[in-house]
C-alpha cells in the first residue's frame, strides 16, 4: 500500500512540474518577467519565447519596426492597440538589444535638398 501511495505522489509531482527548457543565460525568464511587468499575458511560455525570438529574426531579415509589429498583429489576433509594439520592444530588448541601438545611433534620415 505504501508503494502505491509513493508512486501516486511521484506521479502527482511530475505532473505538476513546470516544463524544463534550456535557458543558460536567463534571457527567456527575463523576457517572460518583462512581459508580465508590462501587463502582457500569454497562454504558453514556450510560444511567447518563440515569438519573441522571431522579432529578432524579422529584424535581421530587414523588416522595419512597423512591419514587425504588423507581423505580430497578423499572427496573434489577441494583440490589440499597443500590445504588439510593447511585445516587440521587450523582445528586442531581451534577445537582440543591438537592434535597438542600431536605429538610435543612425539618427533621423538626412533631408533631401539640404
Amino acid at each position: 500500500m505504501r508503494l502505491v501511495l509513493l508512486l501516486a505522489s511521484v506521479a502527482a509531482v511530475i505532473g505538476t512540474a513546470a516544463p524544463a527548457y534550456a535557458d543558460p543565460d536567463g534571457k527567456d525568464q527575463s523576457f517572460l518577467n518583462a512581459l508580465s511587468q508590462a501587463g502582457l499575458t500569454y497562454l504558453s511560455a514556450d510560444r511567447a519565447i518563440t515569438a519573441g525570438k522571431q522579432v529578432c529574426s524579422l529584424a535581421d531579415g530587414g523588416m522595419t519596426g512597423d512591419e514587425i509589429v504588423k507581423n505580430l498583429q497578423d499572427r496573434n489576433p489577441g494583440f490589440a492597440g499597443l500590445g504588439a509594439a510593447k511585445f516587440a520592444a521587450i523582445a528586442a530588448s531581451a534577445y537582440c538589444p543591438e537592434k535597438l541601438t542600431q536605429t538610435e545611433d543612425q539618427g533621423p534620415p538626412p533631408k533631401s535638398g539640404a
